[in-house]
């Protein structure tokens, strides 16, 4: 009988004393160590530029080194897996862009990892639109001069992307569904891939994530015709949106946000949550990221986060299948 009570007394404590250990740890974060922040595309691309700008301003916050981590493998899925798996301790975070968590879902057959229940939102930081770029020497007039073109001769253009799934890619496919042709389709390890060849007059068009086109529009090496976003850009105001230069209603973006293992308890998810916002919604960083041409939402819960993404799925999926794009 000794025994029995010692045993349901156990059992009964078990529930508060795992709750102890998890506030224990949660109440102790960050102070193992560094903090992985795991982007998905390679150097120098659009979520790679924003990672390394919001994390430069979260360390002195949270008072712990962050080390961005490039791993672009595979749409973006080597990422997710590896953040997925990891320990759900607060440690290895995602950069959570809509090619991971939305396309890859219609992209791949059977997914990896299911990211709609081995990821969670932390934070929203930034929606970036694609810029629809042309080569400077390009005749078409405007963006309806180059429909008319292609719809006339769609053996004679083809259009680059980053790799397959990603926004660049579904961006092209979907304008092509909505101008009603189709033109080849040259998917490349990266997008600014892509930009260079377009520059060098080998593709016919980009679409751009605006962060890293930007650049390239300001300094005359490629011709913008329109920019994928509801209303035009404060970097870039001469940029018509593509509904303005006349295809309503083209609305299209990918987004940068902070995800990070399901497990990952609540208070600190709450406290990376506040962190963050504070470092997107200051005055020189909101700024910052509009001037490179992004748009910077208001500050989101984790849980406004969670529902934005399934948002998204709710818009994105479909699309993604109608091209027909796969991966395995």
């Amino acid at each position: 009988m000794i025994k029995r009570r010692s045993f349901l007394a156990a059992a009964l404590a078990m529930p508060f004393l795992s709750t102890l250990g998890r506030s224990a740890r949660a109440d102790d974060w960050p102070k193992a160590g560094p903090i992985r922040l795991v982007v998905a595309s390679g150097a120098g691309g659009n979520a790679d530029v924003v990672a390394r700008i919001v994390a430069a301003e979260l360390e002195p916050r949270i008072g712990q080194r962050i080390l961005v981590e490039n791993l672009a493998q595979a749409s973006g899925m080597q990422a997710t897996e590896a953040v997925s798996e990891a320990d759900p301790n607060g440690y290895t975070l995602l950069v959570g862009t809509s090619s991971q968590l939305v396309h890859n879902i219609a992209l791949f057959e059977p997914l990896p990892v299911d990211v709609k229940q081995t990821l969670r939102g932390v934070a929203m930081m930034n929606e970036v639109p694609m810029i629809l770029c042309i080569n400077k020497d390009d005749p078409a007039e405007n963006l309806e001069d180059m429909i008319a073109r292609m719809k006339a001769d769609p053996d004679a253009f083809q259009y680059g992307s980053g790799p397959t799934g990603t926004t660049t890619h579904i961006t092209g496919a979907l304008f092509l569904s909505r101008i009603g042709t189709d033109i080849v389709h040259v998917p490349y390890p990266k997008s600014g891939e892509a930009m260079r060849d377009l520059i060098a007059g080998r593709l016919s068009f980009v679409f751009n994530p605006s962060l890293t086109a930007v650049v390239q529009v300001r300094d005359g090496a490629v011709r913008p015709l329109g920019v994928s976003a509801p209303e035009r850009l404060r970097a870039v105001p001469d940029i018509p949106t593509v509904s303005e230069a006349g295809l309503p209603d083209f609305v299209s973006q990918t987004w940068n946000s902070i995800a990070a293992p399901a497990g990952t308890p609540d208070e600190i998810v709450s406290e990376l949550n506040r962190a963050v916002n504070a470092v997107v919604q200051s005055d020189a960083i909101r700024d910052r990221l509009k001037d490179l041409g992004s748009i910077v939402p208001a500050a989101m819960t984790p849980a406004e986060v969670d529902a934005y993404y399934g948002r998204q799925r709710d818009i994105w999926i479909p699309v993604v299948r109608a091209t027909g794009a796969q991966r395995s």
